[in-house]
């Protein structure tokens, strides 16, 4: 039975993962230092939980003993924050990602799945983007996510690691009630916060290049993306890799039609604030995943509506 490290394992994307992980009979071994993860999310589910930084590298070659491969998922992520203090960024996000192989290296673990971003892509007037498309990010989140890219492929290739990058697009929506997003920079989550604080939602600006003004994104529901994880992980075990793919739903939404759908799902009509535009953001990024799909098989099955019905339903049961 192969034993894996998510890092970042008590996040709402990574507790995801372990939890399918488990299921798919494989041993985990969460390390998290519960900045942003929940210990909800870990305690009576998970047996063994490292409490710990990735600027911590004694630690990580500590907790990669026995482990046979790495899902990397720790990262600090706010878009306008890293505008505002990129050094953190830089800090946390490459030089826990250089933490991270060293260890590996260290204990001789080869097989590695690296969570990244579309933030690393270039504006781009493109209806789909494609993984070799241009890569100029706009925001110093963005760019950490790129170079820790670049240094997870040159240390593969010098090292004989079997690698996976997945570019994520927006994750959405929830497979257990208590692994719900506590984000507070991801759209939805956002517009629940408003709502429990008796605050309409706000937009970041009206005017981009689209359709209705408001930036369009691609959403994708977190267990297509846990899925993801489980068929790269099989990929990196069976033959030596060192790809990236998108995961995302291959469409597109805007910011106005994603309140919509919530205003349908709570049953409130919602009348959003526009507020001035964030630095570092694009005004459309929306996945072509036909590479994913040739190669791992993997396609994603939820709508909209049953991201944001799963969404609302994990925030309702947090608030019993």
């Amino acid at each position: 039975m192969k034993k894996i490290l998510v890092v970042g394992g008590a996040g709402y994307i990574g507790a995801h993962i372990a939890w399918l992980l488990q299921e798919g009979g494989y041993q985990v071994r969460i390390y998290d230092d519960f900045s942003n993860g929940l210990k909800s999310r870990v305690e009576g589910k998970f047996e063994d939980v490292v409490i710990g930084d990735v600027l911590d590298r004694k630690l990580l070659v500590n907790s990669l003993a026995g482990i046979d491969g790495v899902i990397h998922l720790a990262a600090k992520k706010a878009v306008g924050e890293s505008v505002s203090n990129p050094l953190k960024y830089y800090e946390n996000n490459v030089g826990g990602t250089l933490n991270i192989l060293a260890a590996m290296s260290v204990n001789g673990v080869k097989n590695l799945i690296f969570s990244s971003t579309a933030a690393v892509y270039s504006p781009s007037e493109k209806l789909t983007i494609s993984e070799d498309d241009q890569t100029e990010p706009l925001s110093p989140y963005g760019q950490t996510k790129l170079l820790a890219e670049k240094l997870i492929s040159n240390v593969a290739s010098a090292e004989g690691l079997s690698a996976i990058s997945l570019r994520y697009f927006n994750v959405v929506g929830s497979l257990r009630d208590e692994f719900g997003d506590n984000s507070k920079d991801n759209l939805v989550p956002k517009v629940f916060a408003a709502l429990k604080a008796g605050a309409e939602p706000e937009i970041y600006g009206d005017d981009y290049p689209t359709k209705d003004g408001t930036c369009i994104r691609d959403y994708i529901h977190v267990g297509d993306l846990a899925e993801a994880h489980i068929l790269a992980l099989e990929q990196v075990f069976k033959s030596k890799v060192n790809e990236i793919y998108n995961v995302g739903s291959g469409d597109g939404y805007s910011v106005s039609e994603m309140i919509s759908q919530i205003s349908k799902t709570i049953g409130k009509t919602l009348t959003p604030k526009i507020v001035a535009r964030r630095a570092g953001d694009t005004a459309q990024l929306i996945a072509s995943i036909s590479k994913i799909e040739r190669d791992l098989g993997w396609r994603p099955k939820y709508t909209l509506k049953e991201m944001i019905d799963s969404a609302w339903q994990a925030e309702s049961r947090s608030r019993l």
